[in-house]
């Protein structure tokens, strides 16, 4: 990622109309959860807009963008954990899900979501960043710190473990 005060000029209205919906799909694959994903996907979206207007864009605004949705979506799900438990005995949220998630969680999803969780999470965050949220190699390196080879091993082995455990679960 760039440092700030990059002399990068960005459109920063058509960058963030083509990250918005890559960036929360991303989220939401990740969590789980369409209302905190639209969260992250916001936060991530709004922190590019104020490095722009702080000291200029990032090198790469989707290294940039998907790398602090990588880092919230994680706080998020870990609050998550923490607070359920706690909801639950309280009676403050339902076990029961809502019509909406029963109507999004088919079956194939399922399959897949259940697949995921079986990768490593190294191996779930490279894929999702790659084939859910549709960043480049380059920007997938940025965002997890690592060179574009290991990134892309890193997916190419993800894609057949993942490949395999599905055809596993299809038997």
């Amino acid at each position: 990622m760039g440092g700030q005060g990059s002399s990068v000029i960005v459109d920063l209205e058509g960058t963030i109309a083509e990250l918005a919906p890559r960036v929360l799909r991303y989220a939401n694959a990740r969590l789980g959860d369409k209302a905190l994903a639209e969260d992250v996907a916001q936060e991530s979206l709004a922190a590019l807009v104020r490095a722009c207007r702080n000291g200029g864009a990032p090198d790469s605004p989707e290294a940039f963008v998907f790398a602090i949705a990588r880092r919230r979506a994680g706080r998020a799900a870990w609050r998550r954990r923490l607070w359920a438990p706690l909801e639950l005995a309280s009676g403050a949220r339902s076990s029961a899900p809502s019509p909406e998630a029963r109507a999004i969680a088919r079956d194939e999803s399922e399959r897949v979501r259940n697949a995921l969780a079986h990768l490593s999470s190294r191996d779930r965050e490279a894929i999702l960043l790659v084939a859910v949220g549709g960043v480049s190699m380059s920007g997938a390196a940025s965002a997890l710190g690592l060179s574009i080879s290991a990134v892309k091993m890193r997916v190419s082995r993800a894609r057949a473990r993942l490949a395999a455990l599905l055809e596993e679960r299809n038997v």
